[in-house]
């Protein structure tokens, strides 16, 4: 596989034979792990660009089309080895400003990074900023679906990237010649950061289209007045 391109996988990723992950959502409701929160279905990558754990990475890159693998990964090549420094203490005084209180196993965010309460022992809170999965070997069942080259469709992954839940029904693409407008549905206009996710999107077409200027249309639609 080409460094690069936009790909298309589907996979599933097991942790001591227990399925943790998957792009199929009817799997991921038989064994008990359907997330309502998650987009199921095939996932749009750059190849070999660290988008994904090393091993998947590196996997990808010796793979072709419609090929399938079963890999074993160790831990060095997926979520890591564990790291013993970054188990901390956190005073209780940080909870207590967020109003919150801690309680093992409860899953925190602290300064943009996530981790585990391990105990909470008076003022002294043991959190875990490991990942959950690091020093744990791995297996996963890849598959790579396609190679998304049609212009129209790089922009729409493109544009899936970086707003994960767009509808596509919604989203307008429009190419003509070096120019791309993207005709966005109206709940994006209330995104947060939604010039840095323009930005990116940009910069991603400029690379991969060759694209002289991308324009964004953003759309505001007046609500119905209510009667009496």
């Amino acid at each position: 596989m080409e460094k690069g391109k936009l790909v298309k996988i589907s996979y599933e990723g097991y942790v001591d034979e227990n399925l943790f992950d998957t792009t199929n959502e009817e799997l991921a409701k038989e064994k008990g792990i359907f997330n309502p929160n998650m987009v199921y279905g095939p996932v749009t990558i750059s190849a070999g660009e660290k988008m994904l754990i090393p091993g998947l990475d590196g996997a990808i890159m010796e793979m072709n089309v419609g090929e399938e693998r079963e890999l074993d990964l160790s831990a060095e090549n997926a979520f890591g080895k564990r790291d013993p420094s970054q188990v901390k203490i956190v005073p209780m005084k940080e909870f207590k400003k967020h109003k919150v209180n801690p309680i093992p196993g409860m899953p925190v965010n602290i300064d943009n990074k996530i981790g585990k309460v391990v105990s909470a022992n008076g003022g002294r809170i043991l959190v875990d900023f490991n990942h959950e999965l690091a020093g744990k070997d791995l297996k996963y069942k890849l598959k790579i679906e396609e190679v998304v080259e049609a212009p129209e469709a790089v922009a729409l992954e493109v544009a899936k990237l970086f707003i994960p839940r767009i509808s596509e029904a919604d989203l307008k693409i429009t190419i003509d010649g070096e120019n791309v407008t993207l005709d966005l549905p109206e709940n994006t206009a209330f995104m947060q950061n939604l010039q840095m996710v323009k930005m990116g999107i940009s910069n991603e077409l400029i690379k991969r289209l060759e694209a002289k200027k991308v324009s964004f249309i953003d759309n505001f639609v007046k609500k119905a007045e209510k009667t009496e």
